[in-house]
């Protein structure tokens, strides 16, 4: 009863459209959770996809789970986990990527989740860092572990906003540091981000990550731009 009355006063709403929810839904209406743009995990090859890494370095796979679009519904989604503290919508998506990842025995083929890693000074600020949240939400579906240590930012880079691959990539060489690779030498590792635009960031982070000894590197965000 009490619950309903909050519900009244205060009711939840969806992060995706902001309808209200019926007591029954969590975090986003049913209507959204099917209308999402979805491409499937497993894009035939070669894709759209792939075209952002091939010929950069060698890796295995690259995933994503939503299409985002300027001012869509999942591009929203995307602000609201990297921007307004929404971990726990993170974590949630995190779960259904997971589930969608299990349908297809996928989880068998890798060894570990690594999330890219925010600058501490960064970290401090936002409070959380969303790769996490959604690498979190992955590991509980898949029972895959994360990796949290080995690696960091050691560079709080600037806003890559308004340049191309080539220029993200130059400003990322150097951004990101191993400090043990012995806890991923010889894995699969699966790394894990909220968006993949021109693919730069993954690009830089896996480089280093498979230099370090990596059997093989593969690549999932929760939302990439097609």
């Amino acid at each position: 009863m009490f619950k309903r009355i909050l519900q009244l006063l205060y009711p939840e709403v969806c992060f995706a459209c902001s309808k209200t929810l019926l007591e029954s839904e969590k975090l986003l209406c049913t209507q959204c959770r099917l209308e999402l743009p979805r491409p499937g995990l497993f894009l035939s090859k070669p894709n759209w996809l792939r075209l952002k890494f091939d010929g950069w370095m060698d890796y295995q796979d690259v995933h994503c789970f939503f299409l985002f679009s300027e001012g869509g519904r999942v591009q929203h989604l995307m602000h609201q986990i990297k921007y307004k503290g929404a971990q726990d919508l993170g974590q949630f998506l995190g779960i259904w990527c997971g589930s969608e990842l299990n349908k297809y025995n996928w989880p068998s083929a890798y060894e570990l989740i690594l999330p890219i890693p925010m600058h501490q000074q960064r970290t401090h600020q936002r409070g959380y860092n969303q790769a996490l949240c959604i690498a979190e939400g992955i590991s509980l579906s898949t029972h895959i572990p994360i990796l949290m240590t080995g690696v960091e930012r050691i560079k709080n880079s600037q806003t890559l906003i308004h340049q191309n691959r080539q220029e993200r990539f130059s400003g990322l060489e150097d951004v990101f540091q191993v400090s043990d690779p012995s806890l991923f030498q010889g894995k699969h590792v699966l790394i894990v981000d909220d968006t993949l635009t021109t693919g730069a960031t993954m690009l830089a982070f896996g480089q280093k990550i498979k230099a370090a000894g990596a059997r093989q590197v593969s690549f999932l965000a929760l939302a990439a731009l097609q």
